[in-house]
């Protein structure tokens, strides 16, 4: 599909809702940390949106469970790829135990917000775009 198709900013739309919602449930299990929220609301939003502009260049057609397969799999490319470029800048060393943690932590807390916002988007497509 193109990007410059009008379904591509609804599709990038709900990836940000995404990033919202996996920041929400992150914070909700978690507790709330006004520092780590503030990061988290500028990092997986920003990862869902590479993961979703991915998504749409090589989906050919908007199925949901596609398209939630392979949102999830390039935002955790991208979420990946963040942490390993931004803690050496910062000079932050870490164990390789909490990059993996982290990371399964992301998958955990975006899975079900991927679906709901793959199925949302597949809803409004079906009804509201012609």
């Amino acid at each position: 599909m193109k990007l410059t198709d009008k379904r591509f900013g609804i599709f990038e739309f709900m990836m940000l809702l995404c990033g919202i919602l996996t920041t929400c449930i992150e914070a909700l299990n978690y507790g709330i940390s006004l520092f780590d929220l503030m990061g988290h609301l500028l990092v997986f939003p920003l990862c869902f949106c590479m993961g979703g502009i991915a998504t749409w260049k090589i989906i050919k057609r908007s199925r949901v469970w596609l398209l939630s397969g392979f949102s999830l799999l390039f935002s955790f490319i991208a979420y990946n790829l963040f942490h390993l470029i931004l803690y050496p800048i910062y000079g932050v060393s870490f164990p390789s135990v909490v990059f993996w943690e982290a990371a399964i932590y992301f998958i955990l807390f975006s899975i079900f917000p991927v679906i709901i916002c793959s199925l949302a988007y597949r809803w409004i497509e079906k009804h509201y775009i012609r």
